[in-house]
């Protein structure tokens, strides 16, 4: 009896304890501090094997990015050519946006996703000594109910899904209920997100959710090893695309604790490696279509930030949302905690893959060719459910429903379902042979399988698929046809053989293929081998003019050396070297215009790639004119360290001119006008250039002629307008004929002169006195045909 009563007594304290309501705290009363209690609950991530990037801190773009204003109606201002975290906190704007620049100043860097990848992977990614693994976190307290929120942003160097765009934030909570305890997970995806239960996540050493990264939008998901068909409409069609996710590379990120904008902006010195915050504009280049710019940050997201529950909670459950194509069995009646559903074999093994959430099992595979499947359901007794299962049938793009109702478990509380291949399914009660059928059978289309890169062209009418390649072929070759033609007549008196040029132009157009190659696969070798300084030094533009340059100078090389005889002068320099330019310029801007519509449709065809287009064509122009200029003043000198000298300096100046005005993209204040003025200045310098090899010439007709050709042929090869009425008379007389012998006389005229000037420099050179002595006999042939 002395027993006794203390033993009841401690079994009644005992049971009043555990009678007792789970203990609710108060905000401030929370026993974790925020950077535990974000610690507690990160997310653990898990890859697709192909995926490149990682989520880091906001440095990768950061440092690798200049500061660019979108202002309507004019051309992208650069406000900073380099970027700190710092100076992000004095632009609040959303014209605002950061643009990562790779030294292609030919087309929109966010469009170039190889070269971002390679970068990435050699200079940026952890592998190669990047950031680590990172996600910033953030927490919000509701007063009514009493709950918190905590979000995980997680950035991400480049976006390499089917909207490819430089710059990604996407997003995972965790919410905690009333009673302080983990209630629901939700996981961003693109525009929104789907949500589960804290019980149906896949949560992993006690508290942290299993997220899985789709591969190159970095969409989150609950499950691996999955598709997910995500549709999107361009214009009036709707097509796939998809997320895929896999259980690659598990990592819990490290978490910072960021804090609020207002917190930032009252006191900026306390947070100064938070002053990013502030930053009002996106996160990577702007492109004409939202979905292809870089995303404003966390705090510019409206509801989501703002009110991170109310959006947490309107998004839809995930079960509901996705897998919609897969095989599931959902069991609805009694008590959900004493359902349980197994799948298994006909040889009775359990089925991988499947995923059973109380009154629901799904599988995240389709079903084996000719495969039975056993579906196990322990049930109540005395209860009645319905069931509804689905089958998948990927050869006929669908997914059959089936409704089976009034179910009751036999003796054992266990139901069997058997989905046999095309038959109906049926249901059997344990210990009973009478099979019940599906009360209703329906069908609903289903995806499987989409490209993960859509080219939007591909799905447009053929009319304007034919439309945008048109529009993309013309814009790319006729500016560099017209500069041809202005080039060509800008040779006053001796023009160069259009064979020549013509092989000059298309030599030039060959390196832009081979560059684009050259540079990916540089790009691509290991860090360790080039040095970070290497990868740095393409990044900055100052690699790739010295191998553009150099594939470009071979052409002109090749035609001062092969056809020396037709290499006469500075301006044949200049006209052979910006020929070779412009062909380089007409592939590469038909290359990027194509690429722009296939990825973007219209959409990527916009007024400012065509505007860098046009100056595109001029600078390359520009570059290999100036090592052209160097070959031709060389051409007439008698010495030959001069003769190496020279050309060798001339290739530099074009290798620097091309890097300066390379950086000038990137460093140039105020409208990108400026680097254009760059443009104007060398073009201008150029058609100086012109004009005194012109003027030589003139000069050596003048010299050399006097005496060698009749007064009246003289007269017109030494004045202009002589010349153009000399043309026109023989128009009127003679017909077009008569032009073209009239042309042909002046032309060999020019030629006599200017070979007879090379000889005199240069009378031991092989077969200039044979080329003075056959243009005397052809001038002559001319004239006295002229004259009869």
């Amino acid at each position: 009896m002395r027993f006794f009563i203390p033993c009841t007594l401690t079994i009644l304290a005992l049971l009043a304890i555990l009678a007792l309501p789970e203990p609710s705290f108060a905000a401030d009363e929370f026993p974790l501090d925020d950077a535990q209690l974000v610690s507690l609950y990160a997310p653990i991530l898990y890859f697709h094997p192909a995926e490149l990037f990682r989520p880091q801190t906001v440095d990768v773009i950061v440092n690798s990015a200049r500061l660019r204003q979108s202002r309507q109606n004019r051309l992208n201002l650069t406000i900073l050519p380099n970027v700190t975290l710092s100076d992000l906190f004095s632009f609040k704007d959303s014209s605002y946006n950061l643009d990562v620049w790779l030294g292609d100043e030919g087309a929109s860097d966010f469009m170039n996703y190889s070269a971002h990848r390679a970068y990435y992977q050699s200079v940026l990614s952890p592998e190669a000594g990047g950031p680590p693994v990172v996600t910033y976190a953030h927490i919000t307290r509701d007063e009514n109910p009493h709950h918190i929120t905590i979000q995980y942003w997680l950035f991400y160097y480049y976006n390499d899904w089917f909207n490819k765009h430089e710059g990604d934030w996407e997003l995972v909570e965790v919410i905690l209920s009333e009673n302080r305890e983990p209630e629901w997970v939700v996981l961003g995806q693109h525009h929104g997100g789907t949500r589960r239960s804290w019980k149906t996540t896949n949560i992993e050493l006690g508290t942290h959710p299993a997220v899985f990264v789709a591969l190159g939008s970095h969409a989150n998901y609950f499950w691996g090893d999955e598709v997910y068909p995500n549709g999107r409409t361009f214009g009036s069609v709707r097509v796939e695309i998809m997320d895929r996710t896999g259980n690659f590379g598990r990592i819990i990120p490290e978490v910072i604790l960021i804090p609020d904008r207002k917190e930032v902006e009252f006191d900026p010195d306390t947070w100064d490696g938070f002053k990013w915050i502030s930053f009002g504009g996106h996160w990577g280049e702007a492109a004409p279509q939202s979905d292809f710019s870089g995303p404003l940050g966390p705090l510019d997201k409206g509801i989501q930030w703002e009110q991170p529950y109310a959006w947490g909670m309107a998004q839809p459950l995930d079960q509901e949302t996705w897998y919609k194509n897969r095989l599931s069995v959902q069991v609805s009646g009694g008590a959900e905690e004493n359902i349980q559903i197994t799948l298994k074999t006909a040889d009775g093994e359990i089925i991988p893959s499947v995923e059973s959430t109380g009154n629901n099992a799904l599988m995240h595979a389709d079903p084996k060719p000719n495969e039975e499947i056993f579906v196990d359901i322990k049930l109540d007794l005395n209860t009645l459910y319905d069931i509804k299962a689905t089958w998948p049938n990927p050869e006929a793009s669908e997914v059959i429903h089936y409704t089976f109702t009034n179910v009751r478990p036999g003796p054992s509380g266990h139901a069997l379902l058997i989905f046999q291949p095309e038959n109906v399914p049926v249901l059997l009660p344990d210990g009973s042979s009478q099979k019940q059928i599906p009360s209703t059978i329906s069908r609903e289309p289903a995806t499987w399988d989409a490209p993960d890169l859509v080219w939007v062209a591909g799905i447009l009418p053929v009319q304007d698929v034919i439309k945008g390649i048109v529009i993309s072929l013309i814009a790319g070759w006729l500016p560099a046809l017209i500069y041809v033609v202005v080039l060509y007549n800008a040779d006053r008196y001796e023009k160069e053989p259009k064979s020549l040029l013509a092989a000059a132009f298309v030599w030039g157009s060959i390196p832009a293929i081979i560059v684009a190659i050259a540079v990916r696969v540089f790009f691509q070798l290991p860090v360790d081998l080039l040095g970070p300084q290497a990868i740095e030094a393409v990044r900055a533009g100052l690699v790739s003019p010295l191998i553009e340059e150099a594939l470009k100078g071979l052409a002109i090389v090749f035609i001062a050396l092969r056809y020396r005889l037709e290499f006469d002068d500075v301006l044949d320099g200049i006209i052979y070297g910006a020929m070779v330019g412009f062909g380089f310029a007409m592939t590469g801007n038909t290359l990027s215009y194509l690429g722009a519509f296939l990825l973007r449709g219209f959409a990527g065809l916009d007024n400012t790639i065509f505007i860098e287009g046009i100056f595109y064509g001029l600078n390359h122009g520009l570059y290999s004119a100036i090592f052209g200029a160097g070959l031709g003043y060389a051409r007439l000198k008698h010495d030959k360290w001069l003769r190496l000298a020279i050309p060798l300096a001339a290739f530099w100046l074009a290798v620097i001119s091309h890097a300066v005005h390379n950086l000038a993209l990137r460093a140039a204040l105020g409208p990108s006008l400026v680097s254009i003025a760059v443009t104007w200045l060398g073009l201008i310098a150029i058609i100086a250039i012109i004009a005194w090899a012109l003027r030589k010439q003139k000069q050596w007709i003048e010299t050399e002629l006097l005496g060698e050709v009749p007064e009246d042929i003289y007269e017109i090869l030494t004045s202009w307008s002589s010349r153009k009425r000399a043309e026109w008379r023989a128009l009127r007389e003679r017909g077009l004929l008569g032009l073209r012998d009239e042309r042909r006389i002046l032309k060999i005229c020019a030629e006599l002169a200017i070979k007879k000037f090379q000889y005199r420099k240069l009378p031991e050179e092989k077969g200039l006195l044979e080329e003075v002595v056959r243009y005397r006999k052809r001038l002559q042939s001319l004239l006295q045909s002229r004259s009869a």
